[in-house]
């Protein structure tokens, strides 16, 4: 492999990664009963989903979730409501994508609209790891509303 194609396929796997930034937010957002699938189709099988939050703060999500743990967490937030999240920047490399984001979700009659910095870890072209950096204070009210709102669809 020359100097040239070494290049090339660097820069090809960049690319791949900032696209794949705008499929992360894309598959996140999910109408109301929608699917969560294409979202983790995304990730490797045995990927971890690590939350920078003290469990106190967050003892759901806090430390580090498997993918069917974190899967369960995006399933419930979608039964209560849309949720809408874009990309706000991209940086990308060969084996690392960061994005910053921002999310918009009516949780009964509560707007959560919280930013976030995400750490995905990348290989073969699918999410190895992913670290997630967001305003727990916030993200800790947002857990509590989709509980009640969670427990109000039930009592019907």
């Amino acid at each position: 492999m020359t100097i040239n194609d070494t290049m090339t396929e660097r820069l090809r796997k960049i690319d791949e990664n900032h696209k794949l930034a705008y499929k992360i937010c894309e598959h996140w957002s999910v109408k109301k009963g929608g699917d969560v699938e294409p979202f983790f189709d995304l990730f490797h099988d045995d990927a971890t989903f690590t939350t920078i939050a003290q469990k106190g703060m967050l003892p759901l999500l806090a430390g580090t979730l498997s993918k069917d743990e974190f899967r369960a967490w995006v399933f419930k937030e979608s039964r209560i409501g849309d949720v809408s999240v874009k990309v706000e920047g991209i940086t990308a490399s060969e084996d690392r994508l960061a994005v910053e984001a921002s999310s918009d979700m009516n949780i009964n009659g509560n707007s959560y609209c919280n930013r976030y910095h995400w750490l995905f870890e990348i290989k073969d072209g699918k999410i190895s790891a992913a670290r997630f950096y967001l305003d727990t204070l916030f993200a800790k009210q947002a857990m509590q509303w989709v509980e009640e709102a969670e427990a109000a669809q039930k009592a019907k």
